[in-house]
């Protein structure tokens, strides 16, 4: 692979307007006139250095909300008395669902000599099943079962983007040099050394050694979070779970979420959209078509189903079995983006509801506005603006960079 694909492929999609202008500064070297090569270059440094400065100040001042997160947990692991109670006639919520009921089955004669099982025993299986379900609304509501999901969350999604800036830095300081030598190679000069001792501390910067070292102290913050998971009822990790979304302009924070939700069971089905009922809830036109939208989804999910409606309750409802319900086999969880989302009075009455911290600083607005607004003062001016916690792109002011409503990019591009 050409290392002007390698970089272009292996950069997030909002970050590429930061990167080395390597394909530029290559059509440069191949025009009669190489002049501006060195103009590139110096940009170029420029808005590394910036995105760098940015990064870190970020990363630096995020890692004391995680590390408050963790002394959360810390303190409702040792003062939990808020643990779901078991039942009196559950004789041990954490046991294993592989583990075989010893108890012996009473019978009594039926109709015709006919055996049927104890009625004493099929009300203690109802109870069973009834308190279990129990357990898994107040484990779900429990302080230190939240405190958990955040801290291992936020701590899973922070190594992950600690991981892709370390990456990206690493790219661009090796483009500098790919560069530089394709520079000496095309005018026959000899100037590679002397520029990348020029950039030396620019260069020194884009080894990563802060986002390095914070890497390693997540990792052992998330190897204490593990330390201190609460014990789950039993059966907890075989419920399906059940979410709703958009998943437009598929990115990042979608992926953390549906992949932090087997935190809550081992089969996910996702209810997606389709493109009618995206404009008439947002107000706005899909980016991606409902095909693509549910060919991005289906690698993190087990099962999909389609909403044609701005109302999904009666389709989740259709998609959930009686029988899961009544065993409590089934919850449901989502980004903590939307507290009230459709629907929620329904499946609340049915299933217990978990939520997940969203990914600091990554949206589908900022994606949509720096590569589909036919603007291009807006996609250039969203595409190095501040953002607020969600990802979203903001002025000055703090007022959201966004298109206007009902404009459809495609069309427009």
């Amino acid at each position: 692979m050409k290392f002007g694909k390698q970089l272009r492929d292996q950069t997030i999609k909002e970050w590429h307007f930061y990167s080395v202008d390597y394909k530029d500064m290559k059509k440069t070297l191949k025009s009669a006139e190489t002049s501006g090569f060195f103009e590139q270059l110096s940009e170029s440094e420029v808005k590394l250095l910036k995105f760098y400065n940015e990064k870190e100040a970020w990363a630096t001042a995020y890692m004391t909300v995680l590390e408050d997160r963790v002394n959360e947990l810390r303190q409702v692991e040792k003062n939990d008395d808020d643990t779901p109670t078991r039942s009196p006639s559950v004789s041990d919520y954490s046991m294993s669902s592989s583990e075989e009921d010893t108890r012996p089955t009473k019978t009594i004669e039926g109709p015709g000599g006919s055996d049927m099982t104890d009625l004493d025993g099929l009300f203690s299986q109802f109870s069973e099943s009834a308190s279990i379900k129990d357990a898994y609304r107040q484990m779900g509501t429990s302080k230190h079962f939240k405190a958990y999901i955040y801290a291992k969350k936020s701590l899973a999604t922070f190594a992950r983007e600690l991981d892709l800036l370390i990456e990206f830095f690493s790219l661009n300081k090796t483009a500098f040099g790919k560069i530089l030598k394709k520079h000496d190679k095309v005018t026959g000069s000899s100037v590679k050394e002397e520029k990348l001792t020029e950039m030396s501390q620019t260069l020194k910067v884009l080894e990563g050694s802060v986002f390095k070292e914070l890497k390693e102290q997540v990792t052992l913050m998330i190897e204490e979070t593990n330390e201190l998971k609460p014990k789950l009822p039993r059966g907890w990790e075989n419920r399906k779970v059940y979410t709703i979304g958009c998943f437009d302009l598929f990115h990042r924070g979608h992926q953390n979420v549906l992949d932090s939700l087997r935190e809550f069971g081992y089969f996910l089905v996702a209810g997606i959209h389709d493109d009618e009922s995206y404009f008439q809830l947002k107000g706005k036109y899909t980016i991606d078509n409902l095909e693509t939208r549910m060919a991005n989804i289906k690698p993190f999910v087990d099962q999909i189903f389609v909403i044609p409606s701005t109302d999904p309750q009666v389709y989740i409802q259709n998609m959930v079995s009686q029988q899961d319900i009544d065993t409590g086999a089934c919850c449901y969880a989502r980004g903590d983006d939307m507290l009230d989302f459709p629907s929620r009075p329904w499946v609340e009455s049915v299933m217990p509801v978990h939520f997940v911290p969203r990914t600091e600083g990554c949206s589908s607005t900022l994606i949509r506005t720096i590569y589909h607004a036919p603007d291009e003062t807006l996609r250039k001016k969203a595409a190095f603006a501040k953002t607020r916690y969600d990802g979203k792109p903001i002025d000055e002011d703090g007022n959201v960079l966004k298109l206007s409503a009902a404009t459809n990019p495609i069309a427009a591009e």
